[in-house]
């Protein structure tokens, strides 16, 4: 397990600098440092739709209540936040089915009611289409069918039509990024691949301070670039890389 202060101490020795042993700083190069390894763990994140990043998150439904915040001081029991993504399943011969965050022809979005025991997959609608199904219902209260989700700017929101009849319990599978790595709490463990987060971090720190009084930072980006590259071979199936027709 990575913590945020090992990460932090693998870029400083990478720019021949002592390391740190605390669990916080204020430090203004290591702050730096760190808002580079935040930008490369989310680079990372958005590079693949990574196993550890994937949950599976329960909203529970009132009755006569359309709308619903995606965090656990909200409607569910897990945080999402403005880039989490909803994941889809695509079903093939023979392996059954696999998730994604892609959204192409056949792919079924992984939210389900499971308030009885005959499960009931939803039916995806666009936000524009969930406000007009609203608009031109009579606010009857049923058993939900159709959902929208979308990003408040800090979390996930999700919207079903019709207006919920009674409590129901909804599961749904989301893609999760972590949040950011801080700087008051350096023991925060790094959820992705460990490698291509501080090797691109290393690369964008050698880069801001020029190649003068640094090595030639050429190298560090192939490392980057393969370290990424060898982390993502190791989940991919054969079906993320076999091309097929829709």
């Amino acid at each position: 397990m990575a913590t945020t202060q090992s990460l932090l101490n693998k870029v400083l020795i990478g720019l021949r600098q002592s390391q740190i042993a605390d669990t916080s700083t204020t430090d203004a190069y290591e702050l730096l440092l760190l808002q580079f390894l935040n930008n490369a763990k989310e680079e990372v994140e958005e590079s693949w739709d990574w196993y550890a990043l994937r949950a599976t998150v329960t909203v529970t439904l009132a009755q006569g209540t359309s709308e619903y915040t995606l965090t656990s001081a909200g409607d569910a029991d897990v945080d999402t936040t403005e880039r989490s993504k909803l994941l889809y399943e695509k079903s093939q011969a023979l392996a059954g089915g696999f998730e994604s965050t892609t959204r192409g022809f056949g792919a079924q979005p992984q939210v389900w009611d499971v308030t009885n025991s005959s499960e009931q997959r939803m039916t995806e609608v666009s936000q524009e289409q969930m406000e007009r199904l609203h608009f031109t219902d009579d606010d009857e209260q049923s058993m939900p069918t159709h959902f929208a989700i979308y990003s408040d700017g800090t979390s996930l929101k999700m919207k079903f039509y019709p207006i919920p009849e009674k409590v129901r319990t909804i599961k749904a599978r989301i893609f999760n990024p972590q949040a950011e790595l801080s700087s008051t709490d350096l023991t925060t463990v790094l959820t992705v691949p460990v490698r291509p987060v501080w090797t691109k971090a290393l690369w964008k720190a050698n880069e801001e301070r020029g190649e003068e009084v640094a090595r030639p930072n050429g190298p560090n980006e192939s490392d980057a670039d393969d370290a990424l590259a060898v982390a993502i071979a190791r989940e991919q199936t054969v079906d993320d890389i076999t091309g097929r027709p829709e």
